[in-house]
């Protein structure tokens, strides 16, 4: 049973990494063409987009894992079926369910360490790939200066006639070609230089130059423009008779660009998906305390405004109620009126106000518990998806991978629509959220659902095949 065992796990394996690469493969190209628009072109080094791909890789690990398991079920029985070799083990005396039981027991394994994945692995890589991700947000896209085209920068707006790129380090090391007063191999030749400031409040200023070079400083994060042959126009725009020119052979002047630099954020705040099972579960308390302290006010408020038969007896005792006779004067009456309605809707603001604070508690408490339950049903999917594949896959008698990737496809897609509908109804607080991400797994022989053992479904199939 031994070799058994090891030839069918074997059998296995190729398929399950062959259907990995391809499904990881489709996954990052996706995410690629989606955040294409979003990570290039803002000059970001390779190593920066490669770590902000592969902190994404985790949860498409997460979500790859089960369905390689299913397509590797379907291919590797299918094969042993196409092969007769399923036929000549159960002639053999060797039942099905001995032979599905070394990858169930594989499965088993996998399922466990996707679960320390999910809890330890995927938080810490989600936390990072949002920092990151939030990082590259606020980076603007490299300043592409074009001959005759307005290019505005906070709050100043340049234009240029002319641009010579930088020449390269060879030829600036003839000194002799630039002249001593070039800035360096970095910097590009403008001509024609119109610099609009709108940096001052109070003041506007216009620098023309015949020429320049520039040159972006990073570790000062700003724009250095060295000018010669200019001049420099001043208006005061709260009195436009104030007016003063000053021309310039050479002049340096910087504009502060401190978006064109890449910066990492750092935050200690976590989503529910960067959080481990130990964080959410610390949440959920905290939020079940805030919801009894809300729930205490409520009966405070309402025992404050109706009063007991002894409270009441002893609070009129206490206190001078005013009474009301046919002499009170009409004025009166509408004050004492007038208190009694405030009264009232105070009380009633303060229920609305603690009844709200408890949906939200409650809302924040079924996405949390959502997020507990769902890193153990993915996982999970593991094992369901080898008593689902293994029939399916002796049944078909075909091994191919379309086979396996179509049979794989339908069922993943029906898991998942399940889980993501089952998240959308608890984060409504119209299913518990054990119920909406375990009701994947569907229900037991005899129709009754079992919420510790949800793999029913597959037995119903495998007795209905065998």
């Amino acid at each position: 049973m031994f070799l058994l065992a090891r030839y069918i796990i074997k059998e296995h394996i190729g398929p399950f990494l062959f259907s990995l690469a391809v499904i990881m493969f489709v996954f990052v190209t996706k995410f690629i063409v989606q955040y294409i628009g979003k990570i290039f072109g803002k000059g970001l080094s390779f190593t920066t987009i490669i770590e902000f791909i592969y902190l994404n890789l985790a949860w498409m690990l997460a979500l790859a894992v089960p369905m390689s398991v299913l397509v590797a079920a379907l291919m590797a029985f299918g094969r042993l079926s196409a092969d007769n070799e399923i036929t000549i083990l159960k002639t053999s005396g060797i039942s099905l369910y001995k032979i599905i039981r070394p990858v169930l027991f594989v499965a088993v394994l996998l399922t466990l360490a996707m679960f320390w994945f999910n809890d330890r692995v995927l938080p810490e890589y989600n936390h990072r790939a949002r920092l990151l991700f939030y990082s590259i947000s606020r980076k603007k896209p490299t300043l592409q200066l074009e001959e005759g085209v307005y290019i505005t920068l906070g709050k100043f707006s340049i234009l240029v006639d002319k641009i010579q790129k930088s020449l390269g380090k060879r030829v600036v090391e003839k000194s002799d070609i630039m002249g001593p007063g070039a800035p360096g191999e970095s910097a590009d030749r403008l001509e024609g230089i119109t610099i609009f400031d709108r940096s001052r409040s109070r003041q506007q200023r216009t620098i023309i130059a015949r020429y320049g070079w520039l040159i972006f400083d990073k570790e000062k994060e700003r724009l250095v423009f060295t000018l010669y042959d200019g001049e420099i126009h001043e208006v005061n725009t709260e009195n436009y008779s104030e007016y003063r020119r000053l021309q310039f052979s050479r002049n340096v002047f910087y504009i502060p660009a401190p978006e064109l630099v890449f910066k990492r954020s750092e935050d200690t705040w976590r989503g529910d998906r960067e959080m481990n099972i130990k964080m959410m579960r610390a949440k959920v308390e905290k939020f079940k305390k805030s919801i009894a302290g809300e729930t205490k006010t409520m009966q405070n408020v309402l025992q404050e405004y109706f009063l007991s038969p002894e409270k009441l007896e002893e609070h009129l005792t206490r206190t001078a109620i005013p009474k009301i006779t046919p002499d009170t004067s009409f004025g009166k009456k509408q004050m004492l009126r007038s208190k009694a309605l405030r009264k009232t809707q105070s009380t009633l603001q303060q229920l609305k106000s603690a009844r709200k604070n408890i949906d939200y508690y409650q809302k924040q408490i079924h996405k949390y518990e959502v997020e507990i339950h769902k890193k153990f049903s993915i996982p999970f999917a593991s094992i369901v998806f080898v008593l689902i594949g293994a029939p399916l896959g002796i049944k078909a008698r075909k091994g191919s991978l379309g086979v396996g990737i179509t049979f794989s496809i339908g069922f993943f897609l029906l898991y998942w629509v399940f889980l993501i509908g089952g998240e959308e109804l608890a984060d409504r607080q119209i299913v518990s959220p054990f119920l909406a991400m375990w009701m994947a797994n569907p229900h037991l022989p005899g129709g009754q659902r079992n919420h510790l053992y949800p793999v029913g479904a597959t037995a119903q199939i495998f007795t209905t095949f065998f």
